[in-house]
This record gives structure tokens, sequence and C-alpha cells, in this order.
């Protein structure tokens, strides 16, 4: 990606600073990067290029990266945020999310991504927001296979639900799913986790039992896994696990659109002034 403007510095948006835009001129050509890594940064949740934590933030046709080494297998603290997001009633529009492990840390809050470009190798999208993705591509960058192996090297989600009276999910809607590797669509990183893949198209890099409890089979009743007349030849649903879901048209419903987000509340005015940008 040969990008016009490019800023290399970490950015912190603080709670105290709310109804903030970043707006570039396409996410192929303006990006905010740095360098952190888990290591470097003492934590994961600290190794953002940029953290967000106000509420009412909007970014537009802009990208986010962590340009830190791709880390390998087995390493330790290597994971590297591109963007945290934990502020309510965030909107993204057409906007670019860059790295491998733990790209995007969809933290807290309420959120929309609408037309982004999200890329990464291991639980690439993780946190415990409540956000919709709305034609998104996800490509992953996970270690190809050899032909005729079928050994794990990524995932696209780690949504960290920690009970059911937690209002929170992600929800992919009319997204697709490319790239390298063989990857699950979800990992259960806390035990209520809750991932919704609908009218997406998955491409046959997605393991054939589609997801992973985190090796603890007492999420298997807890977790809430579902998938709504997805395309390709990885959603193929013969294969899942037990505890996957074939939603009902009923079961999908509240997933499919701004109300999965309260958006008649609050994303109207957001959207209506991205359009007119």
């Amino acid at each position: 990606m040969k990008l016009h403007c490019c800023y290399s510095e970490k950015v912190t948006v603080p709670a105290t600073k709310p109804n903030i835009t970043f707006q570039g001129q396409g996410f192929d050509l303006t990006a905010i990067m740095w360098n952190d890594t888990a290591n470097s940064s003492h934590g994961t949740f600290y190794s953002a290029s940029v953290s967000v934590f106000a509420a009412g933030f909007v970014a537009k046709n802009i990208s986010f990266i962590n340009v830190a080494p791709i880390p390998r297998p087995g390493d330790v603290g290597a994971q590297a945020v591109a963007l945290r997001i934990g502020g309510d009633q965030a909107a993204f529009w057409g906007c670019g999310f860059f790295g491998a492990q733990d790209t995007l840390h969809d933290d807290r809050g309420r959120h929309y991504f609408k037309e982004c470009f999200i890329q990464g190798s291991i639980d690439f999208i993780f946190g415990d927001a409540r956000s919709l993705y709305e034609n998104c591509r996800l490509i992953s960058i996970a270690d190809p296979v050899p032909a005729g192996v079928r050994s794990i090297t990524g995932s696209v989600t780690a949504h960290a639900r920690e009970s059911n009276q937690e209002n929170t999910g992600y929800s992919f809607v009319n997204c697709s799913i490319g790239g390298t590797g063989w990857i699950w669509l979800g990992r259960a990183w806390r035990p209520y986790s809750r991932v919704v893949f609908a009218y997406t198209s998955m491409s046959n890099i997605i393991a054939s039992d589609g997801w992973n409890d985190w090796n603890d089979p007492s999420r298997d009743q807890s977790v809430f896994y579902g998938e709504y007349k997805c395309t390709g030849d990885g959603a193929h649903l013969a294969g899942r696990v037990p505890y996957a879901l074939e939603l009902s048209d009923v079961q999908a419903l509240p997933y499919l659109n701004t109300s999965f987000i309260d958006g008649d509340l609050w994303l109207k005015p957001y959207c209506d002034s991205l359009i007119s940008a």
C-alpha cells in the first residue's frame, strides 16, 4: 500500500475529548501508524497505535496501522494493536485496520464499521464491544498451510462477553473473508462470547469446524456463535462444531441492521455527516 499521507505517532483520544473526527483522503492514502507490541508497551491493551476512549468518535477514509513485525508461531508478547476503540457511539466509514495478531481491539461501547478493510492473523478483531460490521473486507494474513494439511493458523474474532447479562457481541453483515491460512471464524476468549456472520462470503480459508471454545468445553454451553445465509467454500455448515448455530430468520433478525447497536438513537447524524463530508 502506497500512502500519500502517513503520520507516524502514537495517538490517544481521552474520554474528556468527545465528538472528535479523523478524516483522510482514503484508507489506502492516509494513515496513522506506530510500532508498539505487548512487550514494548507492557501489555496488549497498551500497544495500540491509536487509542480512543471518548464517546462520539468518527473516522472516515483513514487507516490505522501497527507496523510491528508479524509474530511467528510461539512468539510471546508480539501482539500489536492498530486501533483500540473503548468509547461509546463510534462510527468508522471506509477505514483500514492493518496488523497481524490483535489488529483491532474493539473493546467497549457501541460501534459501527461500514465498508472497512481489516487485516490480521490471530484474533484480529477482539474485545467486548457491541459492534455492527457492514460490507467490510476481512483479510487474513495467517501462515499459509501446505496442500492437504489442515493446521489452524489464525482466527478472525475473539469476543470477550463475560456473562449472559452483558448485551455485547459482534455482527458481520454482507462482509467477505479471504486471504491466507486455515482459520476459525472466532475463538471464545470469554465464556459468553457472541459473534454472528450473516450474508457473508467466506473463502476456503475457513476451517470446516468454524469455531473454537478456547480449549474449554464448558464454554460450549454459553457461547453464541451464529451463521445466517452465508456463501462461499468456507460457509458449509456440515462440519461445524456442535455449538455453532444455523440461525433461523427470527433468530438472525436482531443482528442484521443498526438496531443491534441502538443505531436509531445515535447513528443517523453520524452517517449524514459522513456522507456529506
